[in-house]
């Protein structure tokens, strides 16, 4: 066999076995019974205020957040860090020598904080 005739054989089958996938998600769901609520249809007078409103207040209190889930910048720090270390080992020479110089102490810094 040529490789024309693989590749359409190839393009052949994946096309065939991606059909049932696109027509699932064309089907037509079920139509649902319509519901009717206690609400008015119309317009409101709440719906007619315009600007900025209170929000309604929440009636429970929201549970404190750990003090250790916070770690947001310091593994920012990290991240960017290695990035940089990466980096400057990619360019080479001095330039790269003091761009990973750079981010490692960048990193250590971001570690550090870390694990205080």
């Amino acid at each position: 066999m040529n490789r024309k005739t693989v590749a359409f054989v190839a393009i052949a089958a994946l096309g065939l076995s991606s059909v049932p996938a696109t027509l699932t998600a064309q089907a037509p769901t079920p139509a649902a019974a319509p519901s009717f609520s206690s609400t008015s249809a119309g317009p409101t007078v709440s719906s007619s205020a315009v600007g900025i409103r209170r929000a309604p207040a929440a009636s429970a209190a929201a549970p404190a957040a750990e003090a250790r889930l916070g770690a947001g910048r310091n593994v920012a720090l990290i991240v960017v860090g290695g990035a940089a270390l990466i980096i400057g080992a990619v360019i080479g020479g001095t330039a790269g020598v003091l761009i990973a110089v750079t981010g490692a102490a960048i990193g250590l810094y971001g570690l550090y904080n870390f694990i205080q």
